[in-house]
């Protein structure tokens, strides 16, 4: 379990760097003109580096914590789908060819402020999704893996969040502050 968790702060620093203003900055005076495919080339790394971390999980031993049942099971897959829709539903609100980062012809930061569809009641929908995602799987799997996994991916969303709303409030100053404070962070219509 060991070299899953590495693996998945390895991803975590790595992500969390390319996603830096630092080294967005730093990438802007490398790539010049050439930077209009920055997102897409983060976006394809952010993936292609999963591969690696599953190649890993799969590889070690599926240690069980307990004994699956058949119910057990289908929730846990009921919960998954359920993420993952909620992933597919938060998509819909933004402009996928911006945020795939192939929309090459407009600026990488459009910097417009959104809180309208699923963001309206929590900010983050797409981490929220990914997170009962991983749970669900889970539930479904009841491996000393799969634990490791959620574990961690919900550390790192955490983590996430905390410096992209820095960024945020940066953008956004006190528009987003109120935000904050009148949308929840994950869980609609609680304070969390």
């Amino acid at each position: 379990m060991l070299l899953l968790t590495l693996a998945w702060l390895l991803y975590g620093a790595i992500h969390s760097f390319m996603a830096s203003n630092f080294f967005k900055n730093f990438a802007e005076k490398i790539l010049g003109k050439y930077f209009r495919f920055y997102r897409l080339i983060y976006n394809i790394l952010a993936f292609a580096l999963l591969i690696p971390i599953f190649s890993v999980q799969f590889s070690i031993y599926k240690e069980a914590l307990w004994q699956v049942s058949i119910y057990q099971s289908i929730i846990g897959k009921f919960i998954a789908i359920f993420g993952v829709l909620l992933i597919s539903r938060a998509l819909q609100g933004y402009d996928l060819r911006e945020f795939s980062g192939t929309d090459f012809n407009k600026s990488q930061e459009k910097n417009e402020f959104k809180s309208d569809g699923l963001l309206k009641y929590m900010r983050h929908p797409i981490y929220f999704g990914i997170l009962i995602f991983v749970w669900g799987m889970f539930v479904t799997d009841a491996s000393t893996r799969s634990l490791t996994s959620a574990v961690a991916v919900t550390i790192y969303l955490f983590v996430g969040i905390y410096f992209e709303e820095k960024k945020l409030i940066e953008v956004f100053g006190e528009k987003y502050k109120k935000y904050q404070h009148d949308v929840p962070m994950l869980i609609p219509f609680l304070k969390f």
